[in-house]
């Protein structure tokens, strides 16, 4: 059987069916990615998200510090002396007021001591009065014998002025002379040396009493400082204030220098903080600075820096003007800004997580309900802003929530 040719224009007709069906094909297949594109769109919704718009403006540029709250006044009690306690007359949290006690210490052993202490000050001044009397008695019998001398050597001299006389008119001779002349001299030399014994004695004497007195007010002066350490062996307040720690052992054994309780006065409070020391000479005393406790601001100025770095932290305190606000209490930890310089007219943004120092960012900038990734360079910042200095205009909305899951460069709000 022959195959019979098809005419042409029924092949025609056949091919134009074919183009139909693929071109509609085509246009379905179009559509169908065209719907499914705008269905499966990257899109969040507006109230996710958080939201920042470009303003203009002065930027109080600001470290960021930690620390801790702690009372304006605290006062570190410690014991006098080795010894144990007694009795504990407050508990830890109690309000006390000056003068009351707070623990009674055993002052058997330190009384023994302090009498022994008071008997050597006795003894002290017994060996210093009894030198003074004895310098005293010998250099009265100098002096006597000095009025002695002086007489026998105006005798003396009148006797050779006697012999000379004698020998003008021969009733001497000369070798009478000579000796009258040498025991003169003699009782002239006897006489210089015992004024020069009384005056070594008199220097002697007064140094000697300077040591003896010496050691006589050293031995009064410690004595002094273990009465007032006995005082003190009852220990009590020094002032009115809230009691925050005591040691309630009774009986334990306790050293010289150890802490027996912390006064605290609770009606008043200041920030101990910290900051990396890279910060060092960017801030000092008298900057304001501005304490966040959860959502609460409170403004402060720095008071005082330590000048020295412990394990890469420069250590500082700030006074809060509001001290006496009930928000705050002991061991707080808080979140500090120093304020150290202030620009001025400059494009800034909200400071939030994102924000990890000057440099390029990514951020999302929002245009109807479409957000687009762009190139932004942030600067420096404050506690709640951001300065910008390129890459957004005034009145551009920004996303400043974490963006980072997002990979696209753009997004659709909803």
């Amino acid at each position: 059987m022959m195959d019979r040719k098809i005419p042409e224009d029924t092949r025609r007709k056949i091919n134009r069916k074919r183009y139909i069906r693929t071109a509609c094909g085509a246009a379905l297949l179009v559509l169908v990615t065209g719907t499914l594109a705008s269905v499966l769109k990257p899109s969040l919704p507006e109230d996710s998200i958080d939201m920042s718009t470009v303003t203009r403006g002065p930027l109080e540029i600001s470290l960021g510090a930690t620390g801790s709250v702690v009372p304006f006044y605290e006062e570190v009690i410690s014991s006098p002396i080795s010894t144990k306690i007694l009795d504990v007359y407050r508990k830890a949290g109690e309000k006390v007021h000056k003068g009351d006690t707070i623990l009674l210490l055993d002052l058997s052993s330190a009384s023994v001591d302090f009498q022994t202490d008071l008997d050597d000050i006795a003894i002290k001044k017994c060996k210093m009065d009894q030198y003074r009397v004895s310098a005293e008695s010998r250099i009265k019998e100098l002096r006597m014998q000095i009025q002695i001398e002086e007489k026998k050597l105006r005798r003396s001299e009148a006797q050779l002025l006697n012999e000379h006389h004698l020998d003008s008119i021969g009733a001497s001779t000369k070798d009478k002379v000579k000796q009258m002349e040498l025991e003169y001299e003699v009782a002239r030399l006897q006489l210089d040396q015992l004024k020069l014994q009384l005056e070594n004695l008199y220097n002697t004497s007064a140094s000697d009493m300077k040591v003896y007195e010496l050691e006589y007010r050293i031995a009064e002066n410690k004595f002094s400082i273990k009465r007032k350490t006995m005082g003190e062996a009852r220990i009590v307040a020094s002032r009115d204030a809230t009691l925050s720690w005591v040691n309630n052992q009774i009986g334990t054994s306790i050293s010289e220098g150890e802490q027996l309780a912390i006064l605290s006065d609770l009606s008043h409070y200041k920030v101990e903080a910290d900051i990396a020391d890279s910060y060092a000479g960017k801030f000092s005393a008298g900057d304001k600075a501005e304490i966040r406790l959860g959502s609460s601001m409170f403004a402060g100025s720095v008071a005082n820096i330590v000048p020295s770095v412990t394990d890469g932290r420069i250590q500082f305190t700030v006074l809060i003007d509001d001290s006496v606000n009930d928000a705050f209490r002991p061991g707080l930890r808080v979140d500090v800004n120093i304020v150290n310089a202030v620009k001025e007219d400059v494009l800034k943004i909200a400071n939030r997580a994102f924000y990890s120092g000057p440099g390029m960012y990514d951020l999302w900038v929002v245009s109807g309900n479409v957000a687009e990734k762009r190139k932004v360079r942030l600067g420096e910042n404050s506690y709640s802003e951001v300065e910008v200095i390129s890459g957004l205009e005034e009145g551009d909305r920004v996303i400043v929530s974490n963006m980072n899951r997002y990979r696209d460069r753009k997004l659709k709000i909803r």
